[in-house]
């Protein structure tokens, strides 16, 4: 008689499962790390829009960005005895948070 035995085939489902359940979760464990990578992405990309937006006209400001979830605050600080501001921008949203600081020369805050 050729075949397999009860205990030969109950040994490769247990294999199986053991194979199929550790590929399971190193594709879900994956999958999160590109999610937190895209979202901080996301942020960054937003924070950078930010700060360009106060090169063009600084001033404190903060809010939501629509349609996005995400909040924002953005503050100018002039530097003593000089014509140098700073632009800080922080960007927060979905449990993460970007800062960005930016000097520029030759600038004013507007009120």
């Amino acid at each position: 008689m050729s075949g397999f035995t009860l205990l030969e085939i109950m040994i490769a489902l247990a294999i199986i499962g053991i194979a199929l359940t550790v590929i399971i979760q190193t594709v879900n464990y994956h999958a999160d790390i590109m999610y937190e990578n895209t979202l901080t992405t996301r942020i960054f990309q937003l924070a950078k829009e930010k700060i360009y937006e106060m090169e063009m006209t600084p001033q404190n400001s903060g809010g939501d960005i629509d349609a996005t979830g995400f909040k924002y605050e953005n503050t100018i600080t002039q530097i003593e005895d000089s014509d140098i501001i700073k632009l800080k921008t922080v960007v927060k949203g979905y449990g993460k948070q970007v800062v960005l600081n930016e000097l520029v020369v030759g600038k004013t805050e507007e009120k």
